[in-house]
C-alpha cells in the first residue's frame, strides 16, 4: 500500500502478507474470507469454497444450503483486502484500485472482475499478471535495448493452483524518467496449465505422508482424512498446515519432520522424497515454458531472462529443470509471492490501461476467439469503473446453462429421459456405466468417450481437499498504490478470480468443443451433456455416444491406438450428495454382479485430489482404471485405458487432468 506518494508497503492480513481467497458462507449469511474461512471449514466443509477464482465463469455457488452469486463471493475477498489497506491508511478513500488477472482472460472475465470490484475504488485499473511481473523485473534489472529492439522476458508464474507462462515485450520508445512507471508491455504468447500448482504439491506430499503412517493404522488414517467427525476435521486441518509447512521448509533445507497426532508417529521427509513426487509435473512446467517461448517466435537465449514468480517457484527443482530444458538460468527474487502485486503498483502508477495490449495482427491466442457483443438494454458499468469491454460472448462459453446441453434436447433412443430408477437398466443396456448387462457402473471397458467437466471441484465435503488446497495461482496479495494525495489499492486477483486455464484449476472462456477439433491446449474446456472438464494437453476429443452421455479422448497423433480416456454419466433417481452411502452401495452391487474382468473395488480412494470410487477392468490386451464421482443426481465415471502400445504415464497424467477438473453442471 502507498499513500501520499510514499513507498509501497505490504499490508498484513491476519498477520500474513498473503491472504487465502477462500470463502465460507455462514448460516446467517455472513461471508468469512481468508484464514477465517479456512477455520470455519472444519465445522461444515459444504459451506466452504477454497478457490472462488476458479468459479469466475459460473453465475452462482451453492455453499451449504445458500446460493451465493459468484461476484458477491469475489467481492467479499476484494473488500476484505481493501478494508485492511484503508485501515492502515487512516480510512482514506481509495482513489485507484488495481487488479491483476491472467493474460488470457477476455472480456467476459475481466468485466465480471470489474463488476465485483465496483464501488471499492473511484477508479479501477486491470493489469495482466505477466505484465505486472515484467514491470517489476524491468525496474529491478534494467536491460538496454539491442539494436534498438527492447528485450523480451518470459514470466513463469507457479502459484497455488495453476501454472502460467507468458512472454512479454516492452513497447518501443524512450525510457521513463526515474521515479516513473516503466514502459508498457505487450504479451506475445501465453499458456497455462490448471492441473498443477502449490496445492497439488501439498496433496502429493500429504499422500506420501499418508502412505507412511497408514501402515500403523490404516482405518484411523482413513477416518482422519475423510473427516466425518468434527475432531477429525480439525486434526486434518492441522495436518494440512503442517504438510504445507514441510513443503516450504524443504525449499530451504534438505529434510524436515511432519508432526502427526496419535496413534501415528511423526514422519521424516527429505527434499529428495519431495522431488521424486513432483519431478514429472515440474518437468511438464519446464516443457510448457519452452513451448510458450517457441510460440512467441523467440529462442530462450534471445530473452532478457526467465523470471520466476509465485510462491511455489521457491522449490529448487523448478529452477533446476527450467534451466536444464531452456538452457537459461531463471531469475527469482525474495518474496516471489508478492512480485506481481508490487509490479502492478508500478504499472498502475503510469498508465495501467495501456499495459498488456497486443500490436495489430498479433493477438494473444486466448483473445482471438472473443466476440464482444453489445451490452444488454439498460446495462452499463457501475460508477467509478473506467470503460472496459462489455460483457461479451465467447464461442462455446457457458454464460449460464451449460453449452452443449440445450434445454429440451431431443431424447436419444435408448437414453434415459430422466433420472434412472433403481432396478432399471441403465443407458447402453447395462446397469452402471458398462455396455453389457452386469458390467459395473462406469463406461466399463468400452472404447467410448468421456464426458467433460472443467473447473474447480464444488464445495468440498470430503477428504484431502477442504483445508489442503491453498488458493490457486499466486495467493492473494493486497496492496495500496498512489501518487500525491491519492490512495490506490492493488489487489492481486490471481488469488481471488484466477480461473483454471487451469486455471486450476479452473474453465477457461471457450467452453463447448466439437469432436475432431485440433486444439489440445490445457486451457481448453470440453463441455457436453451435463458435465465439463479440462482437455489434457496433447489430447483430442475423438468421439462420443449421446445414448451413453459418453465422451472419448485420445492422444494426438495416436488416434488409432488403444490409449484413451473415457467419460460417461448416469442420471440417478436420488441425490447422491445427501445419500452417498446409497450411491456407493448401488455401485458395489453392480460390481459384485459383474464378470471376473473387474477387480480391486475401493470405495474410499482418492485420485487427483478428489474423493472417488476406484476399480479396475481387464479388457483384452488393455487395462482400464475406473474413477467414479458422485455429484447430486449425477454419477460420472472416468476410465483410463492403457493400451499395450502406449505410455501408462501419459494416460494417467491425462486422466488426472480430467478427474481433477471434472464438474457436473445441471
Amino acid at each position: 500500500m502507498s499513500a501520499d506518494g510514499r513507498e509501497p508497503q505490504v499490508v498484513a492480513i491476519d498477520g500474513h502478507p498473503l491472504m487465502p481467497s477462500a470463502v465460507y458462507a455462514a448460516p446467517d449469511g455472513t461471508l468469512f474470507v481468508g484464514q477465517e474461512a479456512d477455520r470455519h471449514a472444519a465445522v461444515d466443509p459444504s459451506r466452504y469454497e477454497p478457490h472462488p477464482k476458479r468459479r469466475i465463469d459460473e453465475k452462482e455457488l451453492l455453499l451449504g444450503a445458500t446460493v451465493v452469486p459468484v461476484r458477491e463471493v469475489v467481492r467479499a475477498v476484494l473488500a476484505r483486502a481493501v478494508a485492511e489497506a484503508r485501515r492502515l491508511a487512516g480510512n482514506a478513500v481509495v482513489d485507484q484500485l488495481v487488479l491483476t488477472h491472467p493474460a488470457d482472460w477476455g472480456a467476459v472475465r475481466t468485466t465480471a472482475l470489474r463488476q465485483a470490484a465496483n464501488g471499492l475504488g473511484r477508479r479501477i485499473v486491470l493489469v495482466p499478471e505477466p505484465v505486472a511481473a515484467a514491470v517489476f523485473h524491468a525496474a529491478s534489472f534494467p536491460v538496454a535495448p539491442v539494436a534498438g529492439v527492447p528485450p523480451s522476458l518470459a514470466v513463469l508464474d507457479l502459484g497455488g493452483g495453476t501454472v502460467d507462462v507468458s512472454v512479454v515485450r516492452p513497447a518501443a520508445g524512450p525510457r521513463p524518467p526515474a521515479g516513473r512507471a516503466g514502459p508498457a508491455f505487450h504479451v506475445l504468447a501465453t499458456r497455462g496449465d490448471p492441473t498443477f500448482g502449490g496445492a497439488d504439491v501439498d496433496q502429493l506430499l500429504l499422500e506420501h505422508v499418508g502412505s507412511v503412517v497408514a501402515r500403523v493404522d490404516q482405518d484411523a488414517w482413513r477416518a482422519l482424512i475423510e473427516g466425518r467427525e468434527l475432531p477429525d476435521r480439525r486434526r486434518r486441518r492441522v495436518i494440512h498446515q503442517d504438510v504445507r509447512g514441510a513443503k516450504e521448509t524443504l525449499s530451504r533445507h534438505t529434510y524436515t519432520d511432519v508432526p502427526m497426532p496419535p496413534p501415528f508417529p511423526d514422519v521424516h521427509v527429505t527434499r529428495d522424497d519431495l522431488e521424486k513426487l513432483i519431478t514429472d509435473p515440474v518437468q511438464r512446467v519446464a516443457e510448457l515454458t519452452v513451448a510458450t517461448i517457441r510460440e512467441s517466435r523467440l529462442a530462450p537465449t534471445e530473452l532478457a531472462g526467465i523470471f520466476l514468480v509465485g510462491g511455489s517457484s521457491r522449490i529448487p527443482l523448478v529452477s533446476r529443470l527450467v534451466h536444464q530444458r531452456a538452457g537459461v538460468v531463471p531469475v527469482t527474487l525474495d518474496q516471489p509471492e508478492t512480485v506481481v502485486a508490487r509490479g502492478a503498483l508500478r504499472a498502475a502508477a503510469g498508465d495501467g490501461e495501456r499495459t498488456g495490449l497486443l500490436p495489430a495482427g498479433r493477438r494473444a491466442p486466448a483473445e482471438e476467439a472473443i466476440r464482444p457483443i453489445a451490452a444488454a438494454p439498460g446495462g452499463r458499468q457501475g460508477p467509478g469503473v473506467d470503460g472496459g469491454p462489455v460483457l461479451g460472448a465467447v464461442p462455446g462459453a457457458l454464460p449460464g446453462p451449460v453449452a452443449g446441453r440445450a434445454e429440451g434436447r431431443p431424447a436419444v433412443p435408448g437414453a434415459a429421459a430422466g433420472p434412472v430408477a433403481e432396478g432399471t437398466p441403465l443407458p447402453g443396456g447395462s446397469r452402471g456405466l458398462g455396455e453389457e448387462p452386469g458390467r459395473p457402473p462406469g463406461p466399463a471397458g468400452v472404447p467410448g468417450l468421456a464426458p467433460s467437466s472443467v473447473g474447480p471441484p464444488g464445495p468440498v465435503a470430503g477428504p484431502p481437499i477442504p483445508a489442503a488446497a491453498p488458493p490457486p495461482r499466486s495467493s492473494g496479495r493486497r496492496w495500496l498504490v498512489g501518487t500525491a494525495v491519492l490512495l490506490a489499492v492493488a489487489v492481486v486477483v490471481t488469488v481471488v478470480v484466477l480461473v483454471a486455464t487451469q486455471g486450476d484449476g479452473t474453465a477457461p472462456e471457450g467452453g463447448n468443443t466439437s469432436a475432431g477439433s485440433p486444439d489440445s491446449s490445457p486451457s481448453r474446456v470440453i463441455a457436453q451433456y451435463e458435465y465439463q472438464f479440462a482437455l489434457p494437453e496433447g489430447w483430442l476429443q475423438t468421439g462420443g455416444d449421446p445414448e451413453l452421455l459418453r465422451t472419448e479422448l485420445k492422444p494426438e497423433g495416436r488416434e488409432q491406438g488403444e490409449d484413451r480416456v473415457l467419460v460417461e454419466q448416469i442420471r440417478l433417481a436420488f441425490d447422491s450428495t445427501d445419500d452417498r452411502a446409497r450411491a456407493v452401495d448401488r455401485l458395489r452391487a453392480e460390481f459384485e454382479r459383474a464378470d471376473g474382468s473387474f477387480s480391486d473395488f475401493d470405495e474410499n480412494a482418492t485420485f487427483a485430489g478428489r474423493e472417488v470410487i476406484h476399480y479396475r477392468e481387464r479388457l483384452g490386451e488393455a487395462d482400464v482404471d475406473w474413477y467414479v464421482l458422485f455429484d447430486g443426481r449425477a454419477q460420472v465415471s472416468v476410465g483410463c485405458q492403457y493400451g499395450s502400445d502406449g505410455s501408462r504415464y501419459e494416460v494417467e497424467t491425462a486422466c488426472r487432468t480430467v478427474v481433477r477438473s471434472l464438474t457436473v453442471i445441471e
